[in-house]
């Protein structure tokens, strides 16, 4: 029962954070209560937003104008509804991987994020964690974080309170792991996709989830 209630409260928290980030990313107030389809404006019925069993039953399209909003959206909320309850026995784990997600979403659409929402959160960590190898690489992090910003131009300053975030939530060898994928990941998809610029967040999240569920299933 308990494991259906976590799976519940993760679909919220999920669409909720979706929701929050595509309306944000068209400059849409969050005040607004009902949700509504971005293309033809139409409120949407409760049984519109039932996570992952709406995008599936309509088959990524709005009911109303049956614009598509894209294949793989019921797997995207699925694979994170599943990520989310995976994690929720660790606390830190679980909130650091709700910010990741809404930053990710938020960095993807226009590559640019609400970074402040995280210091807080970091103020939290720092209480939580202030042994000395969390605060040295703490302060490794921050300062090769700013002169990359500052000097080589080649970070965006919203990334450096989500690389503290990470250093403070996790182990120095989880983070470590966690930036080893997350460059790899960032480097294929620039071989890739030839592009000079890309959101680096969704690649710290991917590697941050990678390393997180590697240790959970396998260590």
């Amino acid at each position: 029962m308990e494991n259906i209630f976590v799976f519940l409260f993760n679909s919220i928290i999920v669409s909720t954070i979706i929701c929050a980030a595509a309306r944000l990313s068209n400059s849409v107030s969050l005040k607004i209560q009902r949700s509504f389809c971005f293309y033809c404006d139409h409120n949407l019925a409760w049984f519109d937003i039932i996570p992952v069993i709406s995008a599936c039953v309509l088959r990524n399209k709005c009911r109303y104008c049956h614009a598509h909003f894209g294949h793989y959206y019921a797997i995207f909320e699925l694979s994170y509804i599943l990520i989310g309850t995976l994690l929720w026995a660790t606390p830190v784990t679980w909130i650091t991987g709700v910010l990741l997600l809404f930053l990710s979403l938020e960095d993807c659409s226009k590559q640019s994020i609400h970074a402040n929402i995280l210091f807080p959160w970091i103020g939290y960590l720092l209480i939580l964690h202030h042994d000395a190898a969390h605060l040295c690489l703490t302060v490794l992090i921050l300062i090769l974080s700013i002169i990359l910003v500052k000097h080589r131009h080649t970070l965006g300053s919203g990334d450096i309170p989500v690389l503290l975030s990470l250093v403070l939530s996790n182990t120095p060898v989880i983070f470590s792991c966690t930036l080893l994928i997350s460059c790899c990941l960032a480097l294929l998809y620039l071989l890739y996709s030839q592009q000079k610029r890309l959101p680096f967040v969704p690649f710290l999240s991917g590697g941050w989830v990678i390393t997180n569920l590697y240790i959970l299933f396998l260590l």
